[in-house]
């Protein structure tokens, strides 16, 4: 969906051309000359999905082409730069600031050549009237001091932002085709994500209960393909006629790329991991030391997980992070091995820790398959992983404790 500001002087510097050309800010309007609304063509760009993260879900665009004057750009609400300060904090928080911008519509196409991907054009079937009120608000929205707005990838990103921007132009009266699956938010995200395993498992331990709630077709409208696909056969009603959205389509650039899967998978791992904690509890059980570093590596993993997952559940503004049970099994508890460790103090304590992580593992496995979360196909062998660890490690404390008394 959004698009990272590699060249973002090259956006100001097309805004500025557009908006310098009439001799201040006010005067880059789609409505002014030298655009004329009666000739202007306005269009729906739905671009598919690349293989980076931010691209995986595709991405939505407004093209404005007046063919008698030659004006032919590309307006984006996908405009992020990694460069902020303290992005990575302010994206986990919610809080990231994203731009609308303009380009010239070649150059924009040129992008998505690069890439394979494929850009679908839908020319919308607007009145003049229509067009002017499109025009002029998205003129407001490329105003510096209207530039950024507050990103949300649920319910306010560069999809939503042209649904809403279309739906204002008709007053609206849009109806969109009923004839579309339901899918919960975290279905309609896998979709995009069966192709990146790894950035999957992220969205799933990330994202909570919320997540599971069923969509509605227009909420759906987050994902830049479900809307292209709606706008493809959506209609404008009014209070006498039902008249397509859709004046016609084409593709501007065919997709030449496939996403490919990798066979190491979260899920694969995770398996594989068990097997070995199954191989090495039994057959190498002498390696005592071995062990005990192993186990401290995995709770520690598991306990950073957990960190980011309590900070998401805490502070974070994004949508469907409150309401999450993956805290159950992953959180920062779990770093007490790690703790241990480093003060030998709270070692006698062992015993006791691996007890209650070995309840509290046995417990969301038995609740797993009824609580109102879908999670993850890694987390099951994963959690087995660290109930096995955790179970032997606590009846070998026990053992050594029963004989050191038996030795008193």
């Amino acid at each position: 969906m959004p698009i990272m500001i590699k060249h973002i002087k090259k956006y100001i510097l097309v805004v500025g051309i557009l908006l310098g050309s009439m001799g201040n800010l006010q005067a880059m309007t789609f409505i002014g000359y030298p655009i004329q609304p009666e000739n202007t063509q306005i269009s729906l760009l739905t671009c598919s999905p690349g293989e980076l993260i931010y691209e995986l879900f595709g991405h939505t665009a407004i093209r404005i082409e007046d063919p008698t004057s030659g004006i032919d750009f590309v307006a984006n609400y996908g405009l992020f730069d990694f460069n902020q300060d303290n992005f990575v904090y302010r994206f986990v928080r919610g809080k990231t600031d994203y731009q609308v911008g303009v380009q010239y519509t070649t150059s924009f196409l040129e992008g998505y050549k690069e890439r394979g991907s494929s850009v679908r054009q839908t020319t919308l079937n607007l009145t003049t009237e229509q067009k002017t009120y499109l025009l002029t608000r998205l003129d407001e929205n490329l105003r510096p001091e209207n530039r950024e707005y507050r990103y949300n990838f649920i319910y306010d990103n560069c999809a939503t932002r042209v649904r809403d921007l279309i739906e204002m132009s008709v007053s609206q009266q849009v109806s969109y085709p009923t004839h579309v699956e339901n899918y919960t938010f975290r279905e309609a995200i896998m979709l995009y994500t069966a192709n990146a395993p790894w950035s999957q498992l992220g969205f799933d331990l990330c994202l909570g209960e919320g997540t599971d709630r069923t969509a509605s077709q227009r909420e759906l409208f987050f994902l830049p393909e479900m809307l292209g696909n709606a706008y493809h056969s959506a209609r404008i009603i009014t209070s006498n006629q039902s008249i397509p959205l859709n004046l016609h389509s084409s593709v501007l650039v065919p997709k030449t790329r496939e996403n490919t899967s990798s066979w190491f998978t979260p899920t694969l791992c995770a398996y594989l991991l068990l097997l070995a904690a199954i191989f090495t509890s039994f057959f190498l059980r002498k390696k005592r030391k071995w062990l005990e570093i192993s186990d401290v590596v995995l709770n520690t993993i598991n306990g950073l997980g957990g960190c980011v997952i309590l900070f998401l559940i805490l502070f974070s503004q994004h949508p469907f992070t409150f309401e999450n049970y993956n805290i159950m099994w992953m959180n920062p508890l779990t770093l007490f091995p790690l703790l241990a460790a480093i003060f030998p103090f709270l070692k006698k304590l062992n015993g006791l820790y691996y007890a209650g992580s070995s309840i509290m593992w046995l417990a969301f496995i038995i609740l797993m398959p009824i609580l109102p979360q879908n999670f993850n196909a890694a987390v099951l062998p994963w959690v087995l992983t660290l109930l096995l660890r955790s179970y032997l490690r606590f009846s070998e404390i026990r053992k050594r404790h029963q004989s050191r008394n038996l030795k008193i």
